[in-house]
């Protein structure tokens, strides 16, 4: 922190800010367990029979899908808008600080950057003082100590974006299975859907 000089403390609120998100977030993501193994075949076995309750009950097994399950199999009046608005609720609350997480993934590269640069400018108004000419010490020693600053940027950077990564990809599964299921109820309000 001290060799890295004074831009070394900004990188360290955004990376304890990244990592507070990531926790929180893989946090709400395992208490999200869906879709699960058995949910293609109760889709398709919703969409055949007719019957959704089946589908409805699995996912009221995750709490966050509860209002989305009960909407299932519940009364076909309007039934289209509600599933559309009880799944964007659902996404909003599994996409919550994934923004501000792209965020500081893209700023601590950028804020590595100027403190390196920083460093460098320091570094060169120090040599350009120097009276005895150029001290090569002073110069490796300037360097390396200002790069300190882009690599800890990196390594800031690196796993925000890989969990970024993994948080929208579980998040585009649950909303694609959030329109399967949904999908699946709305064929079975079909007129002739529900087997003689």
């Amino acid at each position: 922190m001290v060799l890295g000089g004074w831009m070394m403390w900004p990188l360290l609120a955004v990376s304890v800010a990244a990592l507070a998100i990531i926790v929180e977030r893989a946090l709400v993501f395992m208490s999200c367990p869906f879709p699960d193994r058995a949910f293609s075949g109760l889709v398709l076995e919703a969409a055949r029979s007719g019957d959704v309750g089946p589908l409805a009950a699995r996912l009221r097994r995750v709490p966050m899908l509860r209002d989305f399950a009960d909407l299932l199999d519940g009364p076909a009046l309007n039934r289209e808008t509600a599933l559309r608005l009880a799944g964007e609720a659902v996404l909003a609350r599994l996409e919550t600080r994934l923004s501000l997480l792209s965020v500081l993934s893209r700023l601590a590269p950028l804020m590595g950057l100027l403190g390196t640069i920083l460093g460098m400018i320091a570094t060169f108004s120090r040599i350009a003082g120097a009276a005895s000419g150029v001290d090569m010490t002073l110069l490796a020693g300037g360097i390396w100590q200002a790069l300190l600053t882009t690599a800890a940027g990196l390594c800031i950077a690196i796993p925000a974006l890989f969990f970024l990564a993994v948080f929208q990809g579980r998040a585009r599964r649950v909303a694609e299975a959030l329109n399967r299921a949904g999908n699946a109820a709305l064929l079975a309000d079909a007129p002739g859907s529900r087997p003689c």
